[in-house]
């Protein structure tokens, strides 16, 4: 388990220049890549809506990662989002890829990684996805915060986004699913990708070990509900807009489909 990946794939093409040749780390972690240009992300089979808000999304994640990667010892946990994984590498003091599929969907996983290793550790597009039922959903939840709390160091950040209830996404699953949403725990459904389960803030923190604090909140897709209005040219350019300016704004951000929690390991 925790198998670790340095290398770039054929769909992360983010350009090249002149500098040393890239290593690995004792991890496996690839170092010594020179920067490089950021390139548009690769083109996602699907509508162009859904392309778009793909993009979107990476973006609106990928500039808060990189504001705390530069430098630092950095894991990714799942490989959620590619093109922020290939935007991370070259601007980080090494990188740690750690596959979702690597976590298997038991209620148990483990990172084979050491203890304090890490400076950032972010997660995309992940934790949501965990187990294969709410049972196990929760439980590998919280065995998976314990691990990230394990491999940060004293002070070092963990940025975790979770699908929010408390959304216009939210909303639409829960009114598929009205069974769920009356219940205490989380709304927990089938997706394809096995299961989606949406978390209020306030119940993630009540899975985070000791160690973990909550540092600050980020929403994503606060207006982007449908993927659709993004392929409309004018409506599509507004609430691309609105979702730069809502994403770090309380209240607004709190209403973001998916929040990207930033994490602080009590020194």
């Amino acid at each position: 388990m925790g198998r670790v990946s340095g290398s770039t794939k054929p769909g992360d093409d983010i350009g090249a220049s002149s500098g040393p040749a890239a290593g690995h780390d004792e991890r496996g972690a690839l170092v010594g890549t020179p920067p490089v240009r950021i390139a548009e992300p690769a083109q996602r089979h699907g509508s162009l809506g859904a392309t778009k808000l793909f993009e979107l999304c990476d973006r609106l994640a990928g500039e808060i990662v990189l504001r705390h990667a530069l430098g630092r010892q950095v894991l990714d946990l799942g490989h959620g989002a590619p093109e922020v994984t290939a935007w991370v590498r070259p601007r980080a003091a090494s990188l740690t890829v750690v596959d979702a599929i690597d976590l298997g969907r038991g209620p148990n996983p483990k990172l084979s990684l050491r203890d304090g290793a890490f400076e950032l550790v972010y997660s995309l597009r992940t934790l949501p996805h965990l187990g294969h039922d709410e049972a196990s959903s929760d439980a590998a939840l919280r065995a998976m915060l314990a691990e990230v709390a394990r491999v940060l160091c004293p002070g070092g950040i963990a940025l975790c986004q979770i699908d929010n209830p408390r959304s216009l996404w939210g909303v639409y699953h829960g009114i598929r699913h009205p069974a769920n949403v009356i219940e205490r725990g989380p709304l927990v459904v089938e997706s394809e990708r096995g299961v989606t389960r949406f978390d209020t803030v306030p119940r993630l923190l009540a899975l985070l070990p000791p160690p973990l604090v909550l540092d600050g909140v980020h929403g994503l897709r606060v207006f982007a509900a449908a993927p659709t209005v993004l392929a409309m040219p004018v409506v599509g350019w507004l609430v691309t807009k609105l979702e730069w300016f809502a994403r770090d704004r309380a209240p607004l951000s709190g209403f973001g489909a998916h929040l990207l929690l930033v994490l602080r390991k009590a020194v």
